[in-house]
């Protein structure tokens, strides 16, 4: 079997073609390298006349830059990774994280956690440090993005400035999988930590950038980093607000029950927080989004209704804060769970979904909605139709009550003030533009309701302008994913994240096993 392809980019500088880029400077018969990779490639330094690799220095943590160091307890020369990366790596600190399958959490601190932990590896790279070897002193430079701790590496080497960046960067002005920089489900804390490292790397003399991926940039590398920059800049400004100059209009309720439930039309409460309760003229519930913390208040303003027992429930979206308390509603009331289908397919196979914030056990349905139609429930009609947004696995339904056009929205639009006017928008959850925001906001400009009961108490007066802005928000955020994409393909760089989790998963299951 032939090894990773090799190629010289310089004198004594070779760059490996394996699981990532990996770099090797020579020295007379001594090497050190960047990052490692598979491993598969240290078989050919002796035809490079590399008798010795002395030295391996890490840019992050993730499993294509590290697998093949788990191969062995022990190696015959030092690894350097940088401080901060124990979490990952450092078998002794196994218990403090590890790979997928996650449950009950939003986006992972890390993707791509090793499969394996490394031992003896020395945490000692950090950012604006300086390590020796040979008596060539290489510059570290923090560049976080694929990770808070990951570095930059800058060598003065035949006559060339050369920069390894490790994921910071790819040629064309682009991020290697950029959902990556998503550290969270809506702020763009990660993609304006990489901004500042590109900012860093781009105030540099640059000759020759080596990339953890795709090819090395010896053509105007400072130019390109500056564009990265910029782009880094408008995803990070797609993750701020999405309608501003929004005003909020919060309708006063009408009763604050004595259990702490508010009232906002006559047969319309909200309580804990993310439920509604909808009471009919025959003393039945409808509870929306049932959440297992909230129905302990749902019980207190039961109570204090006297007599109204919830037949059926219906849930906004799949995220388990909207609808774990199904079963327990179920048993305690004999309440029946009509979900949407999108949904429903999610919750009853948890194991095969890979995506944020579910539990680790199927909740099922009693009944299906129609995937668009309209739905009857005591003497409420409602319209009920797919709402993607901050996740796909979304719906949006409405009726008529007390005179009033109420539309439960979950966690697609909230307003202005609340977390951007959106519950965030990442791969991982699978948040789309233009088959997703962009359709779900014009849904709303169809319907037209006069309010929008949000998750999380956010019961708020509808405006058409705060939807027309969405959609343009939408466009712009789109072009700002697409524009960091090495291919241009959203499917192929970005939505990607399902894919690589589940692969993930199974090799550490495999691993486990």
């Amino acid at each position: 079997m032939h090894g990773p392809v090799c190629a010289e980019l310089i004198p004594d500088l070779f760059r490996f073609d394996d699981s990532c880029n990996v770099y090797v400077l020579r020295d007379g018969a001594a090497g050190l390298a960047v990052d490692f990779g598979s491993g598969r490639w240290l078989k050919q330094l002796p035809a490079l006349g590399v008798r010795t690799l002395e030295r391996v220095l890490l840019t992050h943590h993730h499993d294509d830059q590290v697998a093949g160091l788990a191969r062995r307890s022990e190696w015959p020369f030092a690894i350097h990774a940088p401080a901060g990366e124990q979490r990952y790596l450092d078998p002794a600190r196994a218990s403090e994280y590890h790979g997928p399958p996650w449950y009950e959490i939003g986006c992972p601190e890390s993707y791509l956690p090793p499969r394996r932990r490394v031992p003896g590896i020395h945490y000692d790279l950090t950012g604006f440090g300086n390590l020796l070897w040979r008596g060539r002193k290489i510059s570290i430079i923090h560049t976080p993005g694929h990770g808070p701790n990951a570095c930059s590496f800058v060598l003065e080497h035949a006559g060339k400035q050369v920069v390894f960046c490790g994921d910071a960067a790819h040629a064309g002005a682009t991020v290697w999988q950029p959902f990556h920089l998503e550290w969270d489900h809506w702020t763009g804390t990660g993609a304006l930590a990489a901004w500042e490292g590109v900012v860093r790397l781009a105030g540099l003399a640059v000759d020759l950038l080596c990339p953890a991926h795709g090819p090395v940039v010896d053509q105007q590398p400072r130019p390109m980093l500056r564009m990265l920059a910029r782009r880094l800049m408008r995803f990070y400004e797609a993750k701020g607000q999405i309608s501003p100059g929004e005003p909020d209009h919060f309708p006063s309720p009408l009763k604050v029950m004595g259990c702490g439930a508010l009232q906002y039309l006559p047969h319309l409460y909200q309580f804990g927080a993310n439920g509604y309760l909808l009471v009919s003229e025959q003393g039945t519930g409808l509870v929306v989004d049932p959440y297992l913390p909230d129905l302990a208040a749902l019980e207190a303003l039961l109570a204090e209704l006297g007599g109204v027992r919830p037949t059926a429930m219906v849930v906004s979206h799949y995220h388990y804060d909207h609808c774990d308390g199904i079963a327990a509603l179920r048993e305690r009331h004999g309440a029946e769970a009509w979900l949407h289908p999108w949904i429903a397919e999610i919750l009853k196979r948890p194991e095969r979904a890979f995506r944020p914030w579910t539990h680790d056990y199927p909740i099922t349905a009693d009944h299906l909605w129609p995937e668009a139609g309209e739905w009857t429930w005591e003497e409420y009609r409602f319209r009920v139709a797919p709402w993607p947004g901050q996740t796909w696995w979304h719906c949006a339904f409405m009726a008529d009550l007390d005179g009033r056009r109420v539309l439960f929205g979950g966690d697609s639009f909230v307003p202005t003030s609340r977390w951007n006017g959106t519950g965030g928008f990442c791969a991982y959850n699978h948040s789309r533009f233009a088959d997703g925001f962009v359709p779900s906001a014009q849904l709303a400009l169809d319907w037209r309701p006069d309010i929008v009961a949000a998750g999380h108490g956010n019961y708020y007066a509808f405006r058409p302008s705060k939807f027309r802005k969405i959609i343009g928000w939408a466009r712009r955020a789109e072009g700002a994913v697409r524009d960091l994409c090495p291919s241009g393909d959203l499917e192929r760089d970005y939505y990607c994240v399902r894919d690589i989790v589940r692969a993930q998963a199974t090799l550490r299951l495999r691993t486990v096993e």
